[in-house]
Parts: structure tokens; C-alpha cells; sequence
């Protein structure tokens, strides 16, 4: 029986750390097919990323096309997309029956921007979707403190804050209409890159697989964790 397939758009990190090969890793990891379009060519290495160049709007519009005409896409997950106008043509591109997953890509690990334009332009990407911000991202998206239920109020379907940035125990909020609800869990003891891309990512292969939500959820989130776990020093 062939895999459900999830569209992922994102930047393609010639490291492997994050982006799109990142992102196909978990889908596959938790029972998808990835189908893969880059929305930039960035100039990174497993320490850090230098500059990117955006792929050209047109070039990802007619590669969604294509892909939603032949192939079985029950999801799609959304990474960094360079600049604005990008953001615009994947919203018009992307049709509103199909489970969206919108990671808000702004600035990389090491600080290097990866967004050019209005935060809102994401905002408006994610309207419907799960939206997964870090504590960096979701203050940028407000201009104002992180807040999950705020984020929510702005049109999203469902808000994933990510609490790896906080000091302590991180502790993950997941925002719907039903309420909220805090997913907390130990620290591991390491740092490692493409995270959020993976998390997000996992999501989306959970939503193509027809799990609800907070399944979906937890199963991207144990994902992340053996990953950070097979990193820790022996």
C-alpha cells in the first residue's frame, strides 16, 4: 500500500541539518511519502547558515500544481520561503481542503535572516493551518510577547508555541478552539539543528495519515526527541 504523500516547501540546507532533506527524514520516519519543492538555495553548513537566493515564484507555483494534479498529497507542511512574495503565491497556490502545516521561518539557528518582508505575510500563510512558532517567531508575529491564544485569535486553526527557548524544562503549548493544553517534558542535554523543521514536518506526515491532532502532535514530538537523544554524547 503506498504511503500518503505530505508537499513540503521549504529551503534546501546542502547540510542536511534542516530544510528539506530535514523535513523529508521525518516524513518518512513517521510513515509518509515527502514530495519536495524548494522555495530557496540557501549557503549553509552543519555549523551555520551564510546567505540564501529565493526560488522564483512562478517556478513553485507551477511545482505545486503539478504535484497536487498527479500526485496523492494528503498534507502539506510549510518551512521557509524566503520573501513575501513567495508566501503569497504558495496561500493562492494551495488548495483549502488539504491539511496545512506552516513552520514561520524567519531567521535561522545561528541568527542569519531567512525571511524577507512583514512577518504578517506568514501569518496570513498559516489563516486555517497549524502554526508552529518558536518563542522568537511567535514575539515577531504579535510584536509582543509569545502567546499561543493570541496566535490563535489571528486565524490559524490550530497554534503549536514551541518552548525549546525557555529556560528550564521546555514546555510546548498547543492552542485550538477546544482550549489549551501544556506538553511539557525533560530537556535533553544538546543542541541540534532543524528541530522545527522536523517537528513540523512529523505533524504534517501525522495529519496525512488521517491521526487527529494532538496525535499527530505527540508522535512528531517523540520523533524530535529520539533525534536530539541519538545526539547526546556517549
Amino acid at each position: 500500500m503506498t504511503s500518503p504523500g505530505v508537499l513540503v516547501l521549504a529551503g534546501l540546507d546542502p547540510s542536511g541539518g534542516a530544510g528539506l532533506l530535514a523535513d523529508a527524514e521525518a516524513v518518512r520516519a513517521l510513515g509518509a511519502r515527502p514530495f519536495c519543492v524548494a522555495t530557496a538555495l540557501t549557503v549553509q553548513t552543519t555549523r551555520a547558515a551564510r546567505r540564501y537566493v529565493a526560488v522564483d515564484s512562478a517556478l513553485i507555483r507551477d511545482s505545486i500544481a503539478a504535484l497536487l494534479e498527479e500526485e496523492d498529497i494528503r498534507a502539506v507542511k510549510v518551512g521557509m520561503v524566503g520573501n513575501a512574495a513567495n508566501a503569497r503565491a504558495i496561500r493562492v497556490a494551495l488548495p483549502a481542503r488539504i491539511p496545512l502545516v506552516v513552520d514561520p521561518v524567519l531567521a535561522a539557528s545561528s541568527g542569519a535572516p531567512l525571511f524577507e518582508g512583514a512577518p504578517e505575510h506568514l501569518l496570513e500563510l498559516a489563516r486555517g493551518a497549524v502554526l508552529t512558532p518558536n518563542i522568537p517567531e511567535a514575539e515577531a508575529l504579535l510584536a509582543g510577547p509569545a502567546d499561543a491564544r493570541k496566535l490563535l485569535q489571528l486565524g490559524p486553526q490550530a497554534v503549536l508555541l514551541k518552548g525549546g527557548h525557555l529556560q528550564g524544562p521546555p514546555v510546548d503549548v498547543l492552542a485550538t478552539p477546544s482550549g489549551i493544553e501544556e506538553l511539557a517534558a525533560p530537556r535533553i542535554p544538546v543542541s541540534g539543528r532543524g528541530t522545527g523543521c522536523r517537528l513540523a514536518s512529523g505533524i504534517a506526515a501525522g495529519l496525512a495519515r488521517g491521526l487527529p491532532l494532538r496525535e499527530a502532535v505527540m508522535a512528531a514530538r517523540e520523533h524530535v526527541r529520539r533525534y536530539l537523544q541519538a545526539l547526546v554524547p556517549v
